[in-house]
């Protein structure tokens, strides 16, 4: 089927363009016009201001759903088409009271700690428990000292395995639950626990040599977790949105995609509510002139990602085949003021970016590409189906420091900087839809390791 051209008048530099349906004007003038827009009538901080919540935008509360509103009604004021929700199910979680003690004489309270995801309710008084420290434990550790971790609260340093790992390895050898010290001259930070709701406590405190060196000396110290949680099934929704390929290539994909969610300490304004008004911001800077890609650009806008990457998973077990058909994911997770690209596998891509890095030079970005792995955000289900994902890593300033902290709000933002992003994404995806060939291949399913 032939594409219906649609004219639109633009007055550039004193001339007239007729910007029109499949029929575009040189590719580096178009560039140039999406820069020039987002640089120029950027409306990131407006929509981020509206994102940035008092409470945050934890999945499956009604803070969550208004962000879901808001983003689709955006998306139909913009011009994209096909504004869609695809709901899920998923466990959802929240924290009202976090109270841990250190039963000395008299008691000291531990101020500043916080819970893990998808921890019960304690009983009224709490739980009570002997502390055995492991450090910084490997999984053979919790097996080697799996007798002494039973009925007591198990402390290991924040780093190496994730911290779900930790709990998981804790609870299969019976321990009372699990205290996570931050790192020195680091705020405890909010984050994943349990996979599923289960009784055993989970909380992360501030460092603390004291404690430390009180156990090094063979010392027995007793804590007292005391949380009161909620733990709820949940129906959140992807928002997505698409700008409609033109033509022989129209069913090939490009995903750009950022988590909707957030936390519930602040605002989630770094994340993810930078990424999600990126996001859109490039849609709009892409609709701005009537453009019509050879590809379909799909938007998307995850829920459930801070609670294990539940949005994007869902999405990608419902559209298995759609796979096939996707050129590239475009992640966008905090990405401040833009920096360099990431990778993940799929290093024939690399010829294609160098060309854009070429074209971007005043953004003065890294001339050599980041390679991650891990499930670390929404590009990890799409990865483990072999499809190609594109990061793009930025500095996101001062602010960064309130990561996952009830400091993220949006104030804090380098707002100047990571305007900057949209840009260089606008031009980056306008030349993923519209290379004559596809940039990158799908490789095996499971053949890019993800851990």
């Amino acid at each position: 089927m032939g594409c219906r051209i649609r004219f639109r008048p633009l007055a550039v530099a004193g001339g007239l363009y007729l910007l029109a349906g499949c029929q575009l004007p040189r590719p580096d003038l178009l560039d140039r016009l999406l820069i020039g827009e987002v640089m120029m009538h950027a409306e990131f901080s407006a929509n981020l201001r509206e994102l940035a919540m008092p409470g945050g935008r934890l999945s499956g509360t009604p803070q969550a759903q208004k962000a879901e509103q808001f983003i689709a009604e955006k998306a139909r004021a913009y011009g994209l088409q096909r504004v869609r929700f695809e709901p899920f199910d998923m466990h959802c979680w929240t924290v009202r009271r976090t109270q841990v003690t250190l039963l000395d004489d008299p008691p000291r309270m531990l101020e500043g700690a916080v819970a893990l995801s998808r921890t019960l309710s304690t009983p009224p008084e709490g739980v009570t428990a002997e502390l055995i420290d492991l450090g910084d434990p490997r999984e053979e550790d919790f097996a080697a000292r799996g007798p002494e971790l039973a009925g007591r609260l198990v402390l290991v340093a924040d780093g190496g395995l994730t911290r779900s790992q930790k709990l998981s390895l804790a609870c299969q050898h019976g321990a009372a639950g699990l205290v996570v010290m931050a790192r020195e001259d680091h705020e405890p930070v909010i984050g994943n626990g349990h996979d599923e709701p289960r009784p055993e406590p989970a909380v992360v405190i501030r460092h603390d040599p004291e404690l430390l060196e009180r156990l090094a000396a063979g010392q027995v110290l007793r804590l007292n977790i005391v949380l009161e949680t909620e733990n709820w099934k949940c129906r959140p929704r992807n928002v997505i949105a698409e700008i409609p390929g033109c033509g022989p290539q129209a069913d090939e994909i490009v995903i750009v995609c950022a988590h909707l969610d957030s936390w519930h300490l602040g605002e989630g304004a770094i994340d993810n509510g930078t990424g999600s008004a990126v996001i859109l911001e490039t849609a709009r800077a892409l609709t701005r002139f009537g453009w019509r890609p050879r590809r379909t650009v799909r938007f998307i806008w995850f829920m459930g990602e801070e609670l294990g990457l539940a949005g994007s998973q869902a999405y990608v077990e419902d559209h298995l085949d759609e796979m096939d058909r996707i050129v590239a994911v475009v992640n966008v997770d905090m990405p401040g003021s833009p920096r360099r690209f990431v990778l993940f596998g799929h290093r024939e891509i690399e010829p294609f970016l160098r060309a854009l890095l070429a074209d971007l030079a005043g953004y003065e970005l890294s001339e050599s590409f980041a390679h991650w792995s891990g499930h670390g955000s929404d590009q990890g289900y799409f990865v483990d189906q072999g499809v190609c994902a594109v990061a793009l890593a930025g500095d996101i300033g001062p602010g960064g420091r309130y990561y996952h902290q009830a400091g993220d709000t949006y104030d804090v933002v380098d707002r100047r900087g990571t305007v900057q992003s949209s840009a260089v994404l606008a031009v980056l995806v306008r030349r993923l839809a519209d290379q004559p060939g596809r940039p990158s291949v799908r490789l095996r399913p499971g053949s890019f390791d993800t851990n």
